[in-house]
């Protein structure tokens, strides 16, 4: 059993007060730890930066035009993804997208099922995106599903 919200808000004045007092100590502290730890410090920073660079990269509310996608491309794109011919670079392509809502874009290109209907599908199971961001990984996923398919051809 955890603390009541009472006691853990104790906890963090106190931890805040604290800190106030020993500012000083706390910094020389930290100053000190990442002197000595110089390897541990680089690996934080670049763990930390090359997130931050994934994150910009996944930009999920570009438009198909930002990803080079015109409509008649699109149209060919859902085609193939609905042939079945290419489910491996499907699934890769769904699954670099957004690996929690995979299944969902999958099944929303395949079955031609807008959000509405899978968002509380039982068959798929919760979507966890809301509308925006759903329909947002949707264009990532046919942007990286047409960068697999343009390599593999």
């Amino acid at each position: 059993m955890g603390m009541t919200a009472e006691a853990q808000e104790v906890r963090r004045e106190y931890k805040r007060q604290y800190r106030r007092k020993n500012r000083d100590r706390i910094n020389r502290q930290q100053r000190e730890w990442r002197a000595n730890n110089l390897e541990k410090v680089k690996q934080y920073q670049e763990r930390y930066w090359e997130n931050a660079a994934k994150k910009q990269k996944k930009n999920i509310r570009a438009s198909y035009a930002d990803y080079g996608i015109d409509k008649k491309r699109l149209e060919e794109l859902q085609e193939i993804v609905r042939s079945g011919q290419y489910d491996d670079l499907v699934l890769s392509a769904a699954l670099s997208a957004d690996e929690r809502a995979a299944r969902h874009i999958i099944a929303s290109v395949k079955e031609r099922i807008p959000y509405e209907f899978i968002e509380f599908s039982e068959k798929y199971g919760r979507c966890i995106l809301g509308r925006t961001d759903f329909y947002g990984v949707r264009r990532l996923f046919f942007h990286y599903f047409d960068e697999a398919l343009r390599k593999s051809i």
